[in-house]
């Protein structure tokens, strides 16, 4: 894999990531609690290291969970799949 390629995957994954937090955040602003709870792993951690990606991921799967135990169905979790 080249340079560029490595570069280009890097920034690929920060914009996710990012794009993935600005959703979260909306979230917790707009009263989500189970978000509020749930999430704590930040754009960098998450983009550019493997425990912080796998914590996020983790974080993810906690959060449907949680939305499904207080709502019984998963549909608030919905924002998540863009």
């Amino acid at each position: 894999m080249g340079l560029f390629n490595r570069i280009t995957d890097t920034a690929a994954e920060v914009t996710g990531h990012a794009a993935l937090t600005k959703d979260i955040r909306t979230a917790v602003r707009g009263g989500d609690e189970e978000a509020a709870a749930t999430f704590r792993t930040g754009t960098l951690a998450a983009a550019l290291t493997s425990k912080g990606c796998n914590a996020r991921g983790q974080e993810v799967a906690d959060y449907v969970e949680r939305v499904v135990a207080a709502d019984g169905d998963s549909r608030r979790a919905g924002w998540l799949n863009r």
